[in-house]
């Protein structure tokens, strides 16, 4: 049964109970929500800042492609000549015992062993992490504000059940009151309702404490903080949303739309980029380089330009540098091996919440259906009871049945929510978007 008298009840209850929209300062969106969240979320500006220092660090790395100038400068005194001769042990001659010199020289590389080009091909894959990790932040800051959204929508809806149980209780109690006033009923059967009363209101004042806990912890990841007074568009609807065939997608074509498959593979390439700097190490290093020095030294000042090539071959660097060589080629082993290995769970991961999108819709389609069982049933003994056919604890067990039966649809469509967003999420598809108003 998708239409059910008690779900529309249920579903205007809902609307009204909480913060009415005319006593919040806003009534937001689910879009809303993520959107503010993505602006004002500390975790995402942490992110961000961690992109932009991966942006930094590339450009620092395009530096080394240009020359490394320098220059230098030093003046000195001593207490005795730097220079000390004995003169056929007649005389001691000395000099120079101060002086000033000054230089300024440029270093172009001119062949690193490929360290400069893959390092900055590493660099720039930093970059691209940076962003993918960027990414993962904000899915999941996505996954947690639609959990606490709907989260806050099903309470409220549960609220508006436990008022209509309520109000089915005030209703018997009346009933109950004139019959055992006109000596048809006992005392004990009018206890029996306004305890059962009592305790649902015991539950309105623990599901109150909850609405408050997550509308405290939605505004808080929202950046308005824990006190903004806000209310949600969204209700639990009176018929089941129809089962989202058309979001399914195989694992092994949405895995390379992953963020975390992605991230596996910037991990390969990484290792590739770090092995080949590791053998660069270990080449020949030449560089070219100019410069112009002056000295002041015994009271003469010179100046003169120079010429440079600098030649670096490293001899005994291999004994250590294969070692180094090959632990690097181990590392790009193993990240080729866990590409492999997590990907597989990463669609294992898929399926698995794919089942849960089923058996959410499910489990949703069977409450529903207990709804309107549980509906007819409440009706019956109402009927019966006011025939004289039944006893007020019947239609208690049947009050008690119908509420537990209207929870466990609001509870499922909640869990409906989730998953689906979990599924579009975990199959690299943004889960952005409210599409209540269509179900």
């Amino acid at each position: 049964m998708r239409h059910i008298r008690f779900a529309i009840l249920l579903v205007s209850l809902a609307v009204a109970s909480g913060l009415k929209a005319a006593e919040a300062d806003s009534v937001i969106t689910l879009d809303r929500c993520i959107e503010l969240a993505f602006a004002n979320n500390m975790a995402v500006r942490n992110a961000a800042n961690d992109t932009r220092a991966a942006v930094e660090l590339r450009r620092e790395a395009f530096t080394k492609y240009f020359p490394e100038v320098s220059a230098t400068g030093m003046a000195f005194w001593t207490h005795n000549d730097i220079f000390q001769y004995n003169l056929l042990d007649i005389i001691e001659i000395g000099f120079i015992n101060k002086g000033k010199m000054a230089g300024v020289q440029a270093m172009q590389p001119v062949f690193m062993g490929g360290q400069i080009v893959n390092g900055n091909k590493l660099a720039a894959v930093g970059e691209e992490v940076a962003r993918l990790r960027q990414q993962q932040t904000l899915d999941e800051l996505r996954l947690t504000t639609e959990s606490l959204y709907w989260k806050l929508v099903t309470l409220k809806a549960s609220r508006g059940a436990l008022e209509a149980a309520i109000a089915t209780l005030d209703t018997l109690d009346t009933q109950v009151k004139v019959a055992v006033d006109a000596g048809v009923a006992m005392r004990n059967d009018l206890l029996k309702v306004q305890l059962k009363r009592n305790t649902y209101r015991s539950e309105m004042v623990d599901l109150d404490n909850g609405i408050k806990l997550v509308r405290m912890l939605l505004g808080q990841y929202m950046g308005k903080g824990a006190d903004w007074n806000f209310d949600v568009d969204d209700a639990v609807p009176e018929a089941v949303p129809d089962f989202p065939a058309e979001l399914y997608m195989p694992g092994a074509d949405a895995l390379p739309l992953t963020t975390d498959y992605k991230l596996l593979q910037k991990n390969v390439e990484a290792k590739k980029l770090e092995k080949r700097i590791e053998i660069g190490r270990n080449l020949p290093q030449v560089a070219l380089g100019a410069g112009w020095f002056y000295h002041d030294l015994l009271e003469q000042n010179h100046n003169f330009g120079a010429l440079m090539v600098a030649v670096n071959i490293p001899l005994s660097g291999w004994w250590g540098g294969s070692h180094a060589i090959k632990r690097k080629s181990l590392a790009l082993e193993n990240a080729r091996n866990e590409l492999t290995d997590l990907g597989e769970k990463l669609e294992i991961g898929m399926q698995d919440k794919w089942n849960s999108l089923t058996a959410a819709h499910r489990k949703m389609d069977i409450a529903c259906e207990g709804v309107g069982e549980s509906s007819e049933n409440l009706r019956l003994n109402r009927l019966y009871y006011e025939a004289g056919m039944s006893t007020v604890t019947d239609v208690l067990e049947a009050e008690a049945s119908h509420k537990e039966s209207i929870d466990s649809y609001i509870a499922a469509y909640g869990a409906f929510r989730v998953a689906r967003s979990a599924y579009l999420i975990a199959t690299g598809r943004t889960a952005a978007g409210s599409d209540s108003g269509d179900l």
